[in-house]
């Protein structure tokens, strides 16, 4: 695995500035004089002590140990929430502690499931499968399984939140003796952060329980955003219906941008999320201290899995991107758009971004989500270039985004349609992993 400071370099060759991604394998050589920089996040340290995991899991932050609840509880059944291949936890290097406590609290082997959250995301494979609980555990045959979000069998309704959130879960995982999440917490373009509460929803919500805390009026709501928890209603909507779920234990890793830990935090729901956001918030923030012209923009992984997860990079741009801005964003995108309902608005309505938002509002589905921001930065005249030989061109086209397989001729095309002599270039890899804001007396 390549270091992060190794992922990305940014190097001046006489009078040309030349950008490397060695994940992509791709390069941009510009004029040293149109270079601003790279602007990433800081780079938390890693962790390197192999024992922290045990003793994080045998030692929770707060509250008693997961082996203590499995016997309080008489527990004989027991369910362990995972993220899937989209996020890149890294699971494996707790999951086997998880079972060893749950199992010397009482909790037969054969009655511990882990379920992975996938929301309305696609199946995971038995290969990812194998990757988020590691050899040793697959290979004893301990059960894994998929959330299902569609199926009304497999749901269980709690209620409604007080947004008015009906509660439908995951009715075999809600009915284990114990439950525990395991996740990662990261910037959120709309609950804030990641991790904790959202293992529970979207992870293992129905379809029409993530519908409804996805919706226009939650998206737009004050407070909504990266970075904010305050009075953020997607987040607040997701806590209580992780405590109607009802999680007895909790572990949150952060990680850095290849999926190396940094730390993990682990205890009671929201007192070890609440842990782990502290320890991100010092890493998390970029002030640019000159105007940008053109943003060259990459997600990284796991998020350049597909162009739908993908996008969330550009939307990290928000507090900086103005009408006459050009975006350059590639990725490798290997399942392509991955998301009909994230177009089919523009596909629709091309260049009419007003009746393609009241469509979007009128027959919103979970993964127009990225439609309504996309739709902020088209209406804006921000001008997108994509670098993709996996996504559709015509996908990217109904998105109002120019398509290009060659990153020469990509990045020929942005620098012209900045329309400037002498463009400001700036480079944000990994964006989505900051909040980005141009310094005081930046216009």
């Amino acid at each position: 695995m390549l270091e992060e400071r190794d992922i990305y370099e940014l190097r001046r060759e006489g009078d040309r500035a030349v950008y490397m991604d060695h994940e992509e394998k791709r390069s941009i050589c510009i004029p040293d004089e149109y270079c601003a920089g790279m602007f990433q996040a800081r780079k938390p340290p890693h962790l390197t002590d192999e024992n922290r995991y045990f003793e994080a899991i045998t030692h929770p932050l707060e509250g008693p140990t997961l082996r203590d609840i499995a016997m309080s509880k008489h527990a004989s059944t027991a369910a362990i929430i995972i993220s899937d291949a989209t996020r890149n936890v890294p699971t494996a290097k707790v999951s086997e502690y998880l079972v060893d406590e749950l199992v010397a609290g009482g909790v037969p082997e054969e009655n511990i499931t882990f379920f992975v959250a996938l929301g309305v995301h696609r199946d995971a494979t038995q290969e990812e499968m194998r990757d988020f609980i590691g050899d040793t555990l697959y290979n004893r045959g301990l059960h894994i399984e998929n959330h299902d979000p569609y199926t009304e069998e497999k749901l269980v309704y709690l209620g409604r939140t007080s947004f008015g959130t009906p509660v439908k879960v995951n009715k075999k995982a809600q009915q284990c003796d114990v439950k525990v999440t395991v996740g990662k917490t990261e910037l959120h373009e709309m609950a804030g952060f990641s991790g904790g509460r959202k293992s529970i929803l979207p992870g293992v919500a129905a379809e029409e329980t993530i519908l409804i805390n996805h919706r226009p009026e939650m998206i737009f709501a004050d407070g909504t955003g990266a970075g904010n928890l305050d009075h953020n209603p997607i987040h607040l909507d997701m806590l209580e219906t992780a405590k109607m779920f009802g999680v007895d234990f909790s572990v949150n890793f952060v990680v850095d941008q290849t999926g190396a830990p940094s730390e993990v935090f682990v205890g009671g729901l929201e007192g070890s999320h609440m842990a782990a956001v502290e320890y991100l918030r010092q890493f998390c923030n970029i002030t640019v201290p000159k105007k940008i012209d053109l943003f060259v923009v990459t997600p990284g992984s796991p998020l350049n899995c597909d162009m739908y997860q993908g996008v969330k990079a550009i939307f990290a741009l928000q507090h900086l991107l103005t009408p006459d801005s050009v975006v350059l964003f590639y990725g490798a995108f290997p399942e392509g758009m991955n998301s009909f309902d994230y177009v089919d608005p523009l596909r629709k309505f091309h260049t009419d971004y007003d009746a393609a938002r009241k469509y979007t509002w009128d027959h919103y589905k979970i993964q127009m989500d990225h439609t309504l921001p996309t739709l902020d930065i088209l209406q804006m005249g921000v001008k997108i270039v994509v670098c993709s030989d996996t996504v559709d061109k015509q996908d990217l086209l109904d998105l109002q985004m120019l398509p290009y397989e060659n990153m020469d001729e990509a990045l020929e095309d942005a620098i012209k349609l900045t329309g400037k002599d002498n463009p400001s270039v700036g480079f944000f890899p990994s964006s989505q992993s900051a909040v980005i804001r141009y310094g005081d007396g930046v216009e």
